[in-house]
């Protein structure tokens, strides 16, 4: 049975931050005045869980203390935001490692963003900030000729922006053309080699064309730069766990989890590096971590599945539970996915139950891709069940 892998993380996760003081407040433009909040009312139109753009570059987060003194915390360097709370006209983000609030009018909502910038990029066809704004809101829509056409008409206009660069190497990204995106980030670094933003996604470039070595690199350059951003500890993990260096994926994956508990891919990941490991009973509890933390993943629930179903270690599998878990990831899925219906098929072999173990292998193997991909070990499996064997996977 495949492992499947969360993928890198371009974009910081989400977690819920703890509640703020009442003397909260946001900053707007660098060089305005930090203005107080207010009462921190509920607002039936919130923006919590949903995607921003900011307005324009040069947004910093922050708040008053408790003496009323203003308190920078960051400049918003990337364009594009998950909102984590939306209180009386302000938002409370992240930026990497770092979170805080801003006024909600120096942003406007992802879905809005192209007929906003489009606005005013009719009232001023040489705005290069509304051009490169638009042009990442097109990528954000998947019109990736669209925005490489916004991209390049904004660099044109003021070539010495990295975050242009940067931008417009992520579309590259998406269009899996790496070594155009790494040039773009080659060219950001350049202009601004204090981003670990872009030494990020470098990183992700070069882990795509399999360059582990560097991608670890450019992923600890960003941890230099920002040692509290959770998701370069996840991505450099990614890349060890790549080169079966599973001590230092699993050491990567547990710094992320320290800086963001909530984050399930996580967990997920370090449950591939311990079961790689053998260490099965550390993968079951991460793999039901990711359970708890989030009910409906159904990869989750379907490699829990398997290992309590087909661990070679006595003491870790439960049949009883593997059936359940793999009936729910079937259900998630419609029961149309190949590998969930051959997760549920060893749990019924570990049970003793053979007959519905090999009708539920054979429904696994009219799936195109699970037949392409697993086709032979399937119908060994088939052949056990029909001995009244059960699955074990060493």
């Amino acid at each position: 049975m495949s492992v499947r892998l969360r993928q890198s993380s371009i974009f910081a996760s989400i977690s819920l931050p703890p509640q703020c003081p009442g003397a909260l407040a946001a900053l707007v433009l660098v060089g305005t005045l930090l203005l107080p909040a207010a009462s921190f009312g509920d607002d039936n139109d919130s923006w919590a869980g949903r995607r921003i753009m900011t307005k324009q570059p040069g947004i910093r987060i922050g708040h008053t203390d408790e003496f009323g003194r203003q308190v920078w915390v960051a400049e918003l360097t990337d364009m594009v935001y998950t909102v984590l709370e939306d209180r009386d006209g302000w938002l409370h983000v992240r930026q990497r490692g770092a979170e805080d609030w801003l006024n909600k009018e120096q942003a406007v909502l992802l879905e809005d963003a192209v007929s906003y910038f489009g606005q005013r990029i009719r009232a001023n066809n040489r705005d290069a900030v509304a051009l490169a704004y638009r042009g990442r809101a097109w990528k954000e829509e998947g019109d990736w000729e669209r925005a490489l056409d916004d991209l390049d008409d904004a660099i044109r206009l003021d070539p010495g922006r990295s975050a242009w660069f940067r931008n417009r190497g992520l579309v590259y990204d998406e269009l899996r053309e790496y070594d155009q995106a790494i040039r773009d980030y080659d060219q950001a670094i350049r202009l601004d080699p204090r981003d670990a933003l872009t030494y990020n996604h470098r990183g992700v470039a070069y882990k795509a064309k399999r360059d582990y070595d560097q991608a670890i690199r450019d992923y600890s350059a960003a941890l230099h730069l920002d040692a509290k951003w959770s998701d370069a500890y996840f991505n450099r993990g990614n890349a060890y766990k790549a080169r079966k260096e599973f001590d230092q994926a699993i050491g990567d994956y547990g710094e992320a989890i320290r800086l963001d508990p909530k984050w399930s891919d996580a967990y997920f990941n370090r449950a591939n590096a311990y079961r790689a490991k053998k260490a099965y009973d550390l993968a079951a509890r991460d793999y039901g971590e990711v359970v708890r933390l989030d009910p409906e993943d159904a990869d989750a629930l379907s490699s829990l599945a398997w290992l309590l179903a087909t661990c070679s270690e006595e003491r870790i599998r439960d049949g009883k539970k593997a059936v359940a878990y793999a009936a729910e990831a079937c259900e998630l899925t419609s029961w149309k996915s190949g590998y969930f219906l051959a997760t549920l098929a060893a749990a019924y072999a570990e049970i003793g139950n053979f007959e519905e173990a090999i009708k539920w292998q054979k429904r696994a193997l009219e799936s195109l891709s699970y037949e392409r991909e697993e086709g032979d070990k399937a119908r060994q499996r088939l052949q056990s069940f029909a001995d009244r064997k059960p699955c074990r996977e060493e």
